[in-house]
């Protein structure tokens, strides 16, 4: 059985000095009184924007009357902001807001009336002017009468036979509640200060006590530091925790936190970790957030913490949660395991504190405070948390409408994409992927549908303008929205698939950016056709298009002066040349251990027309073996060298100048699979000197299905013939088309060559130089951080220069494929794992179970790099 915390359930009052305690007994001496307060059992002193709020809505209803300075609120349920207001030790009523008219209410309770009555000046009604109640017999509490006169809707304070009470007034009728005789009742009036010299006593016990809890686990780690969010809570333990002696701070800047707090924290001067992922990415794809599905946590804050603990190591951590806060902390214990971070010891010293004990505490040690709270905020944190309450946003919309105006934008385009209706987003609703049954209920009364697992029903005619829209304009969603922050250079944003996840296996695919999907949507909504073989206009469309697809490409690899084929892929290009070259018993094809299975099978498979493979080794950094490679040459009969030209396990490049050299000396072709070079760095076949460069497009932003044959002179025979590459065709032959058309018959892949084309477009946009550079300083990065975790092996040259960006591992005592699992399902992170289709070099490599790959493109960032690097260290920790 659970067990229920000791939270405190009541507040004690001094009568005669008029104030709060925290404790049993008052400095005076006086006898107290208990005061029962509702669940949470959480009680706040109300501060200026929350004095403000009450004195305008009493003002409104019932006239001038005085306010107390000292004022509290006890957080209620309800469907928004609910908090019963306590003044001289009595309940003064409910404030509430109502989220659907985004107005707040204060319904006055009965026991506020000998505060009240006498400065009232308007809001009163008498109940002995109204015919309908004067005609009943009997009581009239609790009964409803209509009314002669109209009174706005609302609270209203009652009048009847020098009995008082209070009523709600709703279309023309009155609800009576209890009438009782009121005494008129006035008190002291202290200041906040008074409250605290009456506390003082107790207050120097919470402190005691919590120092007294920090010191006690202070040492249970090399190091120990202050978790600091800017809240009231943060604070507090950070002024415990120095005077306990500790000193190191530190504060997630998740990007979304609001400039007074990050100004906040700052002042403090506390380490501020940068944000993790981008929240306005990941959102595009995963969807708000929801209080029952609050994903971005993990990415904002948990991922950030992750990598600055793995280079800070295990530790102790000094937070800020309180049992009162959430009832995911209503059992918190004074120690607790972080179970997102093993390196992390919680420890939680004023668990047990409600937020007026807080601010008491920060108002006797004269601790600077966020000012935020002043201004109306109750919970302080990421500015569109779904924890924040409607009422706050509201507020929030005033104070920073450039940060709410962006998130309304993203709501109302989210709702209008999925068909939801408008209360998706002016109520609300947005905060919750199932609505809880309040918020049901709610939508119930006010005919709004929901689904069977309490998700919100498409609104049908949100349903029929979407389908209207796609089938108008044949895009099925609008635009992202334009981001500010470039990661690197800017282009993240044109990655919605990255949003929420890792991706480091960019060696298999990398994703398409926007302006290649918009080109491949286009070609399939405006002239999708075939290519040379009509003249209508799509067709001429689609052939010009085609066509200079091919030229770009061209002129991406500096080959205009060769051919530049398009095929399906890498692999269907190598093979292209093995089935296109006029081979003869006795011919050799010199190729490496590094190769991938591509360029490797379509050779071995020459072996029935008497073709034999010589397959030349790699020295202790994993780079080719030149002299080998020579010697096999001046063997003679190497009609071809197949060479990679960066390895897809690790990463590694092969001078391909300097073997292009001893071709030429030996008479023999040379290819290169370009697959693991083209995306990261410049490649210029002149400069190279190859013969043959074979490529894919997926590798390389580009669609799936697209692949590029790049020869200096027509080097092959067509090895498949048919429609579209041919000149003419008589009865007794053909004569085949010139340049790449020979090479391609058959209906192409039209749009997925087009895509490609501005996909070469995009790298050349961002520079290919620039790319290598970022990615040579990622890859050191990734080699250093990964060498240095016990247990872990990598595998990749040691020369920066001669590398790209892949980068292959193992852990000590952990499969491959369980790390890769493990790295996926714990971090988000996406990497590869097993042979990588290279088992040769595997075996060589005396790794009969594989590595796990890491690979990185345009888009990978430092911090990406970092986290993976503590989630290894995660992994070899716990093996």
């Amino acid at each position: 059985m659970k067990r229920e915390p000791a939270v405190k359930k009541v507040l004690y009052w001094c009568d005669q000095c008029n104030v709060p305690l925290i404790g049993r007994t008052c400095a005076c001496g006086a006898r107290v009184r208990e005061i029962p307060l509702l669940q949470p059992h959480d009680v706040r002193p109300a501060l200026t924007a929350d004095m403000a709020l009450i004195r305008r809505l009493l003002t409104e209803q019932f006239g001038d009357v005085p306010l107390p300075r000292v004022v509290l609120l006890n957080k209620t349920g309800g469907v928004d902001r609910a908090d019963l207001v306590i003044v001289h030790g009595d309940r003064l009523g409910w404030l509430t807001f109502d989220p659907i008219t985004r107005k707040f209410s204060l319904d006055i309770a009965p026991e506020a009336l000998p505060h009240i009555l006498p400065h009232v000046t308007r809001g009163i009604v008498d109940l002995e002017a109204e015919p309908a109640v004067n005609a009943h017999k009997g009581r009239i509490g609790g009964k409803q009468f209509p009314l002669a006169a109209p009174v706005p809707d609302g609270t209203v304070i009652i009048s009847y036979k020098n009995r008082f009470g209070t009523g709600i007034v709703r279309d023309g009728q009155i609800r009576v509640k209890e009438l009782v005789p009121v005494e008129p009742r006035t008190r002291p009036d202290p200041d906040w200060d008074t409250v605290i010299e009456k506390n003082r006593y107790h207050l120097k016990n919470l402190e005691r006590n919590a120092v007294r809890t920090i010191k006690k686990h202070m040492n249970d780690r090399p190091c120990v530091n202050v978790s600091f969010s800017g809240g009231k809570d943060s604070t507090a333990v950070f002024h415990l925790a120095r005077k306990a002696g500790v000193e190191k701070a530190f504060f997630i800047d998740t990007g979304l936190e609001l400039p007074e707090t990050v100004e906040f924290a700052a002042s403090q001067g506390v380490e501020i970790i940068k944000k993790g992922g981008d929240f306005f990415q990941a959102v595009e794809k995963a969807g708000p957030p929801g209080k029952d599905h609050r994903w971005c946590c993990k990415l904002l804050k948990l991922q950030p913490l992750k990598i600055y603990l793995a280079g800070l190591g295990p530790c102790v951590t000094i937070q800020g949660n309180r049992w009162y806060e959430s009832r995911n902390r209503a059992d918190l214990d004074e120690t607790s395991q972080n179970p997102a971070n093993p390196l992390q010891l919680n420890i939680s010293p004023i668990r047990n504190w409600r937020a007026l004990e807080v601010f008491l505490y920060l108002w006797w040690r004269e601790a600077p405070m966020n000012p935020l709270y002043e201004m109306g905020l109750e919970r302080v944190g990421c500015y569109l948390c779904p924890a924040v309450l409607e009422s706050e946003y509201e507020g929030l919309r005033e104070m920073h409408p450039e940060l709410t105006d962006r998130w309304d934008e993203f709501l109302i385009r989210w709702a209008e994409k999925n068909g939801l209706p408008d209360a998706y987003h002016r109520w609300g609703l947005w905060r919750w992927r199932a609505l809880p049954p309040k918020m049901r209920e709610v939508c119930r009364d006010r005919g709004i549908a929901v689904n069977d697992d309490f998700t919100l029903r498409e609104a049908p005619v949100r349903k029929a303008e979407k389908v209207a829209t796609m089938k108008s304009t044949g895009i099925s969603d609008p635009a992202p929205p334009a981001e500010t922050e470039s990661v690197p250079d800017g282009i993240r944003k044109d990655f919605p698939i990255l949003g929420d996840i890792v991706y480091l296996d960019n060696a298999a695919t990398t994703f398409s950016p926007e302006p290649v999907v918009e080109a491949l949507v286009e070609f399939e909504h405006r002239y999708r056709a075939n290519v040379g073989r009509g003249v209508h206009r799509l067709t001429r469309i689609a052939t010009q298009r085609y066509w200079h697809a091919h030229e770009k490409v061209a002129r991406f690899i500096g080959g205009e002066a060769g051919v530049t084929v398009f095929t399906k892929n890498a692999t269907d290009a190598i093979n292209m040349v093995a089935q296109g070259l006029s081979w003869k018993p006795g011919d050799r094809v010199a190729t490496t251990i590094l190769e991938h299975h591509s360029n490797l099978l379509p050779w071995r498979a020459l072996a029935k027309q008497g073709v034999a493979v010589d397959v030349v080794g790699i020295d202790a950094d994993y780079a080719l073996d030149l002299a080998a490679l020579e010697e096999t040459l001046a063997g003679g009969g190497v009609r071809l060298v197949a060479v990679t030209h960066a390895s897809n396990v690790l990463g590694v490049t092969t001078p391909v100048k300097e073997i292009a050299a001893l071709c030429r000396d030996h008479g023999a072709l040379l290819l290169v699979d370009g697959a693991q070079s083209l995306p990261h760095m410049p490649v210029n076949v002149a400069d190279l000197g190859c013969d043959i460069l074979c490529f894919a497009g997926h590798k390389m932003f580009g669609p799936t299905g697209t692949g590029v044959l790049w020869m200096r002179d027509l080097l092959i025979e067509p090895p498949m013939l048919g429609g579209g590459m041919v000149a003419s065709v008589t009865a007794e032959g053909y004569v085949p088309a010139e340049g790449y058309q020979r090479y391609e018959a058959g209906t192409p892949n039209v749009g997925g060559g087009i895509g490609l084309g501005v996909a070469v477009d995009y790298l050349s946009a961002i520079g290919m130089e620039k790319i290598h550079r970022h990615e040579e300083r990622l890859t050191a990065r990734l080699i250093e951080g990964l060498s240095g975790i016990d247990g872990v092996t990598v595998y990749a040259g040691r020369k920066p220069g001669a590398r790209i960006g892949v980068v292959s591992f193992t852990i000590d005592g952990v499969h491959p494929q369980e790390a890769a699992q493990m790295l996926d399902e714990d971090a988000d992170i996406l990497v590869r794992s097993g042979h990588h289709c290279c088992q040769p070099l595997m075996e060589h490599l005396n790794l009969p179970d594989g590595t796990v790959r890491a690979s990185m493109a345009a888009f990978t960032t430092e911090q990406e790099i970092d986290l993976l690097i503590a989630a290894v260290d995660e992994i070899g920790r716990g093996r």
